[in-house]
């Protein structure tokens, strides 16, 4: 049985609900066809990433293109070698490659901006006007209208993003800490030590959550870094957390995704997986989606953890599609493919039914 820990407290996860017999709904109900699809040049080398009406794609052996997420045209296309997975805000696009940061116009694809910067070791994080890189060994924070370097300090290694909230970052370091760092000026407000090396965070309020190589997912104060509630899984956790008001959801290895009350960290409910997760779950429109390497993305609804419907795509995804929200559905732009076939990249949706949650102070 999976417990989890609360100040030296067992908590035990309650009884799950019985399971109707018989095929469920929506299962007899056929997939919507895709809105579009459009063939991509050669394979990806990152996950698509969707903002506002873009679609951002990398692919073999070094192009980044902008789609238009309303019919699937090439707005433009940069040869980059994209080293890690780029990071885009309301204006830009930020691509490490070539032991630099460039900056393009989000709209253009015109440079707006280059710095050296070496070679980074986690992939960036563009967010309310700050841009946080990683180069060896260091942290740097720069001004995401002109690159500006704000301020820089030696660090431990990082392999996954660092998270803003607000004022403060928080960063996984390959020692097996989590870091918080004032904004401002890179000075360190706490630091924790996991029994692993933490994952990128999610951070939710006065909260951050993050899954480590111990197999343990933690929940810590974002004031002060003291470990709140940590829940043992015993397989790996994959990817980031995802979380609503109420609930904190998380995927692990064993195909199973949990769902836990954000504040208690109570089990509300787990769900097995017919697919091991490509990445950690998403809320988005209502629903909570999982993505493996199958042609279908499963929707759950975040009260009972039922399925709530799916999107389907043609063929096995190659790898974690973008997800978001167009035109008041839940979109998903996948790429499929194989070295005897052409590469595509297609755009699924979903219009959800169950109620939109906000959140408070999410950053992904």
């Amino acid at each position: 049985m999976l417990t989890a820990s609360l100040g030296g407290q067992q908590l035990v996860p309650p009884l799950m609900p019985a399971v109707e017999p018989g095929v469920p709904a929506f299962l007899l109900q056929p997939p919507a066809a895709a809105r579009w699809t459009v063939t991509i040049p050669a394979a990806p080398m990152h996950a698509p990433l969707i903002r506002g009406s873009r679609i951002f794609v990398t692919t073999l052996p070094g192009l980044l293109a902008s789609y238009d997420l309303g019919d699937g045209h090439e707005i433009w296309r940069r040869s980059l070698i994209a080293d890690q997975q780029v990071a885009v805000d309301d204006q830009r696009v930020y691509v490490a490659a070539g032991e630099e940061l460039h900056a393009l116009d989000a709209a253009t694809g015109v440079v707006a901006w280059r710095i050296p910067t070496g070679i980074l070791t986690a992939p960036p994080v563009a967010q309310g006007g700050w841009v946080i890189i990683s180069p060896a060994r260091r942290t740097t924070a720069l001004r995401a209208a002109d690159g500006t370097v704000v301020w820089s300090r030696e660090n431990a290694v990082q392999r996954d993003r660092p998270t803003l909230a607000g004022d403060v970052l928080i960063v996984p370091l390959r020692t097996g800490v989590v870091q918080a760092l004032e904004i401002q000026t890179g000075v360190t407000r706490w630091e924790r030590a996991v029994g692993g090396f933490p994952a990128e965070s999610l951070v939710v309020g006065e909260r951050v959550y993050v899954g480590a190589t111990d197999k343990v997912f933690y929940c810590l104060k974002l004031a002060s870094g003291v470990i709140d509630w940590s829940i043992r899984v015993g397989a790996e956790i994959r990817g980031t957390a995802a979380g609503d008001d109420d609930r904190v959801y998380f995927a692990a290895l064993d195909n199973v995704v949990r769902a836990h009350d954000r504040i208690s960290g109570t089990q509300r409910w787990q769900m097995g997986l017919p697919f091991r997760p490509l990445s950690g779950p998403r809320v988005v429109g209502g629903s909570v989606l999982l993505t493996g390497p199958i042609p279908d993305i499963h929707l759950l609804d975040p009260l009972s953890g039922g399925q709530a419907g799916k999107m389907s795509f043609p063929d096995p995804l190659a790898i974690s599609p973008g997800i978001g929200e167009f035109e008041g559905s839940v979109v998903a732009a996948g790429i499929t493919g194989g070295l005897n076939e052409s590469w595509k990249l297609i755009l699924v949706s979903h219009r959800s039914n169950l109620p939109s949650f906000t959140v408070p102070s999410v950053s992904r």
